[in-house]
């Protein structure tokens, strides 16, 4: 169970990055199935080149915002279709991480020694004749100096202890409120105010381009931080880790958004959080328990896809104006057999 929190707190950032662009910026940014693999393979190559887990993850998260602006511009300036742009983006960072890997995956490193070739002097701290002589006790002896090993320390232990959920709490608290507070100010204002009607905000003399790319930008890094973490906490990345993500962000935000209504504490933000942890709940159980009915781990993908769709036209009947008009004269009807009572 603790695993599951885990895992599904990682993937509510991803979430969040979803919601901040369909939601909140009314983007459909497809950039999100790139910008995860990229900060996957950053973290785990800044880990390979000795940096520290922090400065691998605040990396993983600013490759993710790289391609979130790269996105934004293909988008505004070029006036290509957003979902063009994030398609384009995420072909190439594609290439990108095989170069960032230097292959299809990369393993995180546990412990691993620093090879190198030395000279026998340097080795011994003296000469070949230096031992000859010191037989004879003529040349006191010196002990050689130990090859010295680099630890690369492990973000996450796994050992479901807790220390591994606190770790994870943090970065998700620390986001969400750092999101809340920069929603509330006059950029988070006039960056909401453009998700609701993009052409009244330039009345207020602000730019849509310059909206959409801090919008953009800020929901990759989003996606480029769960990356990070995911691939620090699975152990590997692999070029192929975002497939499929951006529908995983959607099915997460429409489960929160089913969870909490039209409750927007925090500008609904809570909802990707909540719609995270429930979606690797119902997962890990469909896989656990899948099987009696015939349920193959490879079916998650598309029973995935068919709930967003499902859940997407539930909403577009309940809300047809054919629907309405049928339940203003059910409502009609109702009301004029009370009246004739």
């Amino acid at each position: 169970m603790l695993a599951i929190v885990e895992q599904g707190l990682i993937l509510c950032l991803l979430a969040i990055g979803v919601y901040i662009a369909f939601r909140v910026v009314h983007l459909p940014d497809l950039t999100v199935d790139g910008s995860f693999a990229l900060g996957a393979a950053i973290a785990v190559r800044s880990i390979v080149s000795g940096a520290t887990p922090v400065l691998a993850i605040s990396l993983a998260a600013a490759g993710g915002a790289a391609a979130g602006f790269i996105t934004s511009i293909i988008h505004r300036k070029l006036k290509v279709n957003v979902l063009l742009a994030g398609i384009l983006v995420m072909t190439m960072v594609y290439s990108v991480n095989l170069r960032i890997m230097g292959g299809p995956n990369l393993p995180v490193p546990r412990v691993f020694g620093q090879q190198e070739v030395v000279s026998y002097e340097r080795m011994s701290g003296g000469t070949m004749l230096d031992d000859l002589f010191a037989d004879q006790g003529l040349i006191e002896e010196e002990t050689p100096p130990p090859i010295r090993e680099r630890t690369v320390v492990a973000f996450f232990t796994n050992r479901l202890d807790g220390s591994d959920l606190a770790k994870i709490s943090i970065v998700v608290i620390s986001a969400v409120i750092i999101l809340g507070a920069f929603l509330k100010t006059d950029l988070g204002t006039s960056l909401r105010a453009f998700g609701c009607n993009p052409s009244g905000v330039t009345a207020f003399g602000m730019s849509q381009t310059f909206l959409a790319i801090i919008g953009l930008l800020t929901a990759n890094l989003m996606v480029g931080l769960s990356g990070g973490l995911f691939a620090l906490y699975s152990g590997f990345a692999d070029v192929s880790l975002g497939q499929g993500m951006v529908v995983t962000g959607l099915a997460s935000v429409i489960l929160g958004e089913i969870i909490f209504g039209k409750v927007k504490f925090l500008y609904g933000l809570l909802a990707p959080v909540a719609g995270g942890v429930l979606y690797q709940a119902l997962l890990s159980t469909a896989m656990r328990y899948g099987y009696r009915i015939g349920f193959l781990a490879s079916d998650m993908k598309l029973l995935t896809a068919l709930f967003v769709i499902s859940v997407i036209g539930v909403r577009q009947l309940a809300s047809s104006p054919r629907k309405q008009r049928f339940k203003a004269e059910v409502k009609k009807l109702w009301l004029n057999s009370r009246g004739s009572q």
